[in-house]
C-alpha cells in the first residue's frame, strides 16, 4: 500500500458538539473535494437534544468526553489506512482531501504525518480577536514552521492526517484532556515513537469561529484546565499562558487603547507597530488573567477532592452538589452539625469554588490589598479562597470550626508543601494583626452578624465581606440579614470600597475601628499607598449603596 495510497484509504474523523450549522458548513466543503471515494464520520460528543440528518457520513454519538475521545472513537471504527482529523468549524478548501493524499504518497512511512494549514474565514477574519488570536500565536503558531517539517508542538488536530495503525499504537488521544492541550499531548507521544509531521500549506482549511469577549475568556477559562493538566503529567513542559498571564500581572496596567491601536499601525512603521502590538499583549493577557486563574485554581480544586477521597470519590455528586446537601440535611437546627460531621459537603464546597462566583470578589481584594500583605480566611471552609491568594504571594491564615472541609484544607496545605496556619475556632485562639480580614458567603450562617464583623474588626485592618439579601427562592439556609444595618456599620467606620455583585451581594471593604493608630499604618507603607487615594474624605469613589 506504501506509496499508492487513494481516497478509498482515507476516512475523516469529525468531533462536534452542538454545533450544527457549522459543521453543515464543513461538511458541504467535503462534499465538494477535488476527488471523492473517502469516507466521513462524525462523532457526536454528547448531544443534547436531536442529531440532526447530516446526510451520508457516518454518525456516533458517544457521552460527553471531549474532542479527544471523539477523534479516539471515530479512528477506532475506521477500517482505512488513513485518518484525517478535521475540526467541525474548519471548512475545507477544495483540494485539502487531495492534498493530504499527495503528501501521504511522497511521505509513505508509518510514522510520517501531514499537518495541513489554518486560515481565518472570510467572514471572521476581520475580527480583533481573531486578529489577535493570530498575531500573538495563540491559537495556531504557523508562522514558526521553518522548512517541511513542522514538529509535535504543531500538532493541530484540527486539520493533520497520519496511519491510522502508527496513531492507536501510540495510545490515540489521553482522554483525561477533556478538552484543550490533547493535541500536544498526543503530539509528544506520537514523536516519542518517531513520528515526522510535514506541513503542506496546500491542503488548506478556514476556521469559521466567531469569538466574542466572554466566549474568549471562557475558551482561557479552559485552557487553563488542560494546560495545568500538561504540566502534571509532563514534567519538561513549562506552562505557556500561564507564565505569560502571570507576567502581565507584574506589569502596570496599559491602556485599553492599545489594542485598537495595535491594529492601526501601519506596516511602514515597524518600531511603533512592535511597540504597539507589546502593549496590546499585555492589555490581553491582563484581561485575560481572571478567568485563565480561575480555570487553572478549579482544575486543582477537583484533582485535590479525587485525589482526598480516592475510591469514595463521585463525579456526578460533585456536579449535583445541592441534592448530596439536601439528602442530608433535615432542618435548620441540624446545619451545626451538618457542617461539622458531612464529607458530603466537600462537594458542595469544591463545585461552588469551581463555578467562579467568587472570582470577582477576590479581583476586588487584590485591587485593594497588594501581594505579601497578611491575610485572615475568616471560615475558610477548603481554603479554596486563599489558596488561590497564596498562589498570587500573599500570607494567608485560615480560621474555621474543626470539621471535615478544614481537615481536607490541611490535607491540601500539606498536599502543596504550604506551612500555613489554620486556627480553630472552637480553641477561640485566632490572633490578631492582619492587613485584612475577609469572609465570603459565611456572614449569612451565623446568629449574631454583629458579633461576627467586630470580630474580624478585631484582628485586621481591614474587612472585607458580602452581604446577601434575603431570597425566597433560595434552597439553602442562609439566615436575613438586616444588610441596610450592616451597611451603615461600614460607612461610620470608613468604607473604602463597594459593589453589587450576583444581583443580591453587596461586596464591602471598611477600615476598622480596632486600628488606634492612623489608618492602616499597621499594614504598612505597602498597603498605604495602594488606600491612600481612596481613604474616606474622597467623596463619589465608590457607588451609593441603594437603600
Amino acid at each position: 500500500m506504501s506509496g499508492h495510497y487513494r481516497p478509498e484509504d482515507l476516512r475523516v474523523v469529525i468531533p462536534t458538539r452542538d454545533r450544527w450549522p457549522i459543521l453543515a458548513r464543513t461538511l458541504d466543503g467535503l462534499r465538494h473535494q477535488s476527488v471523492t471515494g473517502f469516507a466521513v464520520t462524525v462523532v457526536v460528543d454528547g448531544p443534547t437534544g436531536a442529531v440532526p440528518d447530516l446526510g451520508s457520513v457516518d454518525v456516533l454519538t458517544q457521552p460527553h468526553r471531549g474532542p479527544g475521545a471523539a477523534r479516539n472513537a471515530g479512528a477506532r471504527r475506521s477500517r482505512q489506512p488513513l485518518v484525517l482529523f478535521l475540526g467541525d468549524d474548519m471548512v475545507p478548501d477544495p483540494t485539502l482531501v487531495a492534498e493530504h493524499l499527495a503528501a501521504h504518497r511522497r511521505f509513505a512511512s508509518d510514522a510520517d504525518a501531514v499537518l495541513g494549514h489554518v486560515t481565518w474565514h472570510p467572514e471572521v477574519a476581520g475580527g480583533r480577536l481573531q486578529r489577535w488570536l493570530e498575531r500573538s500565536a495563540s491559537q495556531f503558531d504557523f508562522a514558526t514552521i521553518s522548512g517541511g517539517e513542522a514538529g509535535f508542538g504543531h500538532f493541530y488536530s484540527c486539520n493533520v492526517s497520519l496511519k491510522r495503525r502508527f496513531f492507536l499504537d501510540a495510545g490515540g488521544f489521553d482522554e483525561a484532556f477533556t478538552y484543550y492541550y490533547e493535541d500536544l499531548d498526543c503530539g509528544y507521544r506520537l514523536h516519542q515513537k518517531g513520528m515526522r509531521l510535514h506541513h503542506v500549506p496546500g491542503a488548506g482549511a478556514r476556521h469559521l469561529h466567531r469569538y466574542g469577549p466572554e466566549g474568549l475568556r471562557q475558551r482561557f477559562a479552559g485552557i487553563a484546565d488542560g494546560e495545568r493538566l500538561m504540566a502534571r503529567t509532563h514534567p519538561w513542559f513549562e506552562p505557556f499562558f500561564l507564565g505569560r498571564i502571570r507576567q502581565a500581572l507584574t506589569q502596570p496596567a496599559p491602556s485599553r487603547l492599545w489594542p485598537l491601536v495595535a491594529d492601526r499601525v501601519p506596516g511602514r512603521l515597524p518600531a511603533l507597530a512592535a511597540v504597539a502590538r507589546s502593549r496590546a499583549d499585555l492589555w490581553y493577557h491582563r484581561w485575560l488573567a481572571e478567568p485563565f486563574l480561575a480555570g487553572w485554581a478549579s482544575a486543582e480544586d477537583l484533582a485535590e477532592l479525587r485525589s482526598y477521597l480516592g475510591d469514595a470519590f463521585d463525579e456526578q455528586r460533585l456536579f449535583d452538589h445541592q441534592q448530596a446537601v439536601d439528602a442530608e440535611r433535615v432542618t435548620a437546627d441540624d446545619e451545626a452539625t451538618f457542617y461539622r460531621t458531612s464529607r458530603s459537603y466537600l462537594y458542595d464546597l469544591t463545585a461552588f469554588a469551581m463555578w467562579g462566583t467568587k472570582a470577582p470578589y477576590l479581583a476586588e481584594l487584590r485591587a485593594v490589598v497588594p501581594p505579601g500583605a497578611r491575610l485572615l480566611d475568616y471560615g475558610c471552609g477548603i481554603g479554596a479562597d486563599g489558596l488561590r491568594l497564596l498562589a498570587d504571594g500573599y500570607q494567608v491564615s485560615f480560621a474555621d470550626f474543626a470539621n471535615p472541609s478544614t481537615a481536607f484544607l490541611r490535607w491540601r496545605l500539606a498536599h502543596r508543601g504550604i506551612d500555613a496556619p489554620v486556627y480553630d475556632l472552637d480553641a477561640d485562639d485566632v490572633p490578631g494583626g492582619f492587613h485584612a480580614a475577609y469572609a465570603f458567603d459565611v456572614i449569612e450562617h451565623v446568629e449574631d452578624p454583629d458579633g461576627f464583623l467586630a470580630g474580624l474588626e478585631r484582628r485586621a485592618d481591614l474587612v472585607m465581606v458580602n452581604l446577601l439579601d434575603e431570597d425566597p427562592h433560595d434552597t439553602d439556609l442562609h439566615r436575613p440579614l438586616p444588610v441596610s444595618r450592616l451597611l451603615d456599620r461600614a460607612e461610620r467606620c470608613g468604607l473604602i470600597r463597594y459593589r453589587r455583585y450576583h444581583g443580591r451581594s453587596h461586596l464591602l471593604v471598611y477600615r476598622s475601628p480596632a486600628a488606634r493608630r492612623p489608618p492602616l499604618a499597621r499594614a504598612g507603607s505597602l498597603v498605604q499607598r495602594r488606600l491612600g487615594r481612596h481613604l474616606p474624605g474622597r467623596a463619589g469613589w465608590y457607588p451609593v449603596p441603594v437603600r
